[in-house]
């Protein structure tokens, strides 16, 4: 049924009620992409203060490991992970943070290379701290800013990531509605030019959410790069 006073975004081909689907896969979109992007900075700052903190062969080892996975085709290996483990919410969510912690690790690499420079840090270390508590006590906190801004940015791009793998039929499997599998209808000419309330909203949603993610994201690099002069 098109859009009514009693569905306000009209019904699907089972009857659901658009609406309805659309607020409840907003939970399952957000989630999955705050998980992975979770999984996505754990590990690219864990591997990006010990590159840039200790240097050498350990450097060396870490980054070319690091630009070995981004020269990886990330949306052809998230579609041959998801076909050979499966499109569970769980799957994804690892999937997609495995595959996307290698800007924050060059990131975090870079500005730990001048943070270690500074004097309180030699400071530190001239007291008798060791390198464990100078990493998670003085180094990372000088991180943090940066890396935050990086992951707003970086949730607009797991947002994009999941509803193209949920559009092509790889990610959560209906009934469990999502952004991304509410858009497979747009796969039929007919529902295009016939039924545009079933693929219309999930595509404003998606496209309204990275967008304020992305505004977020400039906000907080204005707010928080020093580097960064606001006239």
């Amino acid at each position: 049924q098109p859009p009514s006073l009693t569905h306000i975004l009209g019904t699907d081909s089972a009857g659901r009620d658009v609406w309805a689907r659309l607020l409840f896969g907003s939970r399952v979109t957000l989630v999955i992409a705050a998980v992975a992007l979770i999984i996505g900075v754990l590990i690219g700052s864990t591997i990006g203060l010990i590159s840039g903190y200790f240097g050498g062969w350990i450097d060396n080892v870490l980054m070319r490991f690091t630009e070995i996975v981004m020269t990886f085709p990330t949306l052809f290996a998230l579609i041959i992970l998801v076909s050979i483990l499966g499109g569970s919410m769980w799957n994804i969510m690892w999937i997609i943070g495995i595959l996307g912690w290698t800007g924050i690790a060059r990131l975090v690499r870079g500005q730990v290379l001048s943070i270690r420079e500074m004097d309180y840090v030699s400071a530190a270390g001239a007291i008798g701290a060791n390198d464990a508590r100078i990493l998670l006590r003085h180094i990372l906190p000088a991180t943090l800013p940066y890396v935050a801004v990086a992951a707003t940015l970086g949730l607009a791009s797991a947002i994009l990531i999941e509803a193209a793998l949920n559009f092509l039929g790889l990610g959560v499997q209906i009934p469990v509605p999502t952004w991304g599998n509410m858009m497979t209808s747009a796969q039929s000419v007919h529902v295009i030019q016939h039924q545009p309330w079933l693929w219309v909203p999930p595509g404003l949603a998606i496209s309204l959410t990275v967008l304020a993610v992305n505004f977020v994201g400039d906000g907080l690099r204005d707010a928080l790069d020093p580097r960064i002069q606001i006239e």
